[in-house]
């Protein structure tokens, strides 16, 4: 009989010939060995899989899977597919665009028992045609903590791929397969609110390829927002038996949530931000985890001063980020 091993590794594939073979090497070459790798093959068109099939060839004692969708069914459905087919005691998803230092699994799973964690998360880098910037996340010493002044207050990503966590957190995981054009990442929400102790590696091992560094404010779609929406309100609904009161870092999130549509200059994002979670604009200067000027945008916008939104989008964002970070 097979033996469990420590980590399921998934990785979902669709469109990722440019990048795939590398991701597949760094985790190949990984110094972590008690592991399996689990790649879905969301119906990708191109020719993805047979690189990836020819890199894991050059690892004939490495524990790898390619499993198939019949169609295109989105990224939380390859994540579930490869959740389901998963035997590990840890989750680490990891994206088919991106790769991780070759001890990324090493250093989170010794974190994990060293400090009998069933929670763990490191820092990464965001990764330009260019260069790179190192994201640092704060040392939290509970998943409480990282809960209130992370997740829901802005100070950390909920994002899948720089977290370890146990196999039990997911336990009745929903993961948004018809609601996968904004928001999917709101699941780690959830699993975190579950989690019982929590590790922090403070070293980025993880490097997030942006592809399209020009677009600075995501897409804007009816698809889009209606995603957002429902694992927003998803989100809020799995921390409903939450113990203690995070009634303000549930207003936080729901800022946070609506915040990039301050972003840019379009003016129908704006008026999404003034529909969305009204409610919410009251504790605005109530976020300690948050930079003075992204307290005085939202505050800004609550004013219907959109002059000064669109002039904080076109000096900081388009002018200064936009040139340093491509």
């Amino acid at each position: 009989m097979k033996n469990t091993p420590a980590i399921s590794v998934i990785v979902p594939v669709y469109k990722v010939s440019q990048f795939i073979e590398r991701c597949a090497e760094s985790l190949m070459e990984q110094t972590f060995d008690d592991v399996e790798f689990i790649f879905v093959d969301d119906c990708s068109p191109d020719d993805s899989v047979e690189k990836l099939q020819a890199v894991i060839s050059r690892y004939p004692d490495r524990d790898v899977r390619i499993l198939h969708h019949e169609r295109n069914s989105g990224l939380p459905s390859a994540r579930k597919t490869g959740f389901e087919a998963s035997t590990g005691r840890f989750i680490y998803h990891c994206d088919g665009d991106d790769w991780v230092e070759k001890d990324i699994l090493e250093k989170m799973y010794r974190a994990a028992v060293e400090n009998d964690a069933d929670y763990v998360y490191c820092d990464f880098y965001l990764t330009f045609a260019d260069n790179e910037r190192y994201m640092h996340n704060p040392a939290y010493r509970t998943p409480d903590e990282m809960l209130r002044k992370g997740f829901l207050s802005g100070d950390c990503k909920y994002n899948y791929w720089n977290k370890l966590a146990a196999r039990e957190l997911y336990r009745g995981v929903e993961f948004p397969v018809d609601h996968f054009k904004g928001g999917e990442d709101m699941v780690m929400i959830g699993i975190l609110s579950r989690a019982k102790r929590l590790a922090y590696v403070p070293e980025a091992l993880y490097h997030y390829v942006k592809t399209n560094s020009g677009a600075i404010s995501e897409g804007f779609s009816e698809q889009r927002l209606e995603s957002i929406q429902y694992n927003c309100a998803h989100a809020l609904k799995e921390l409903e038996a939450y113990p203690g009161d995070i009634t303000k870092e549930i207003a936080l999130f729901k800022l946070n949530v609506k915040l990039p549509f301050l972003l840019s200059d379009d003016q129908r994002k704006y008026q999404v931000w003034k529909e969305w979670f009204p409610e919410a604009n009251g504790y605005i200067f109530e976020n300690t985890e948050l930079p003075l000027r992204t307290k005085l945008l939202q505050w800004c916008a609550a004013k219907d001063w959109w002059w000064c939104v669109r002039a904080y989008y076109n000096l900081v964002f388009k002018s200064v980020y936009g040139r340093l970070y491509r």
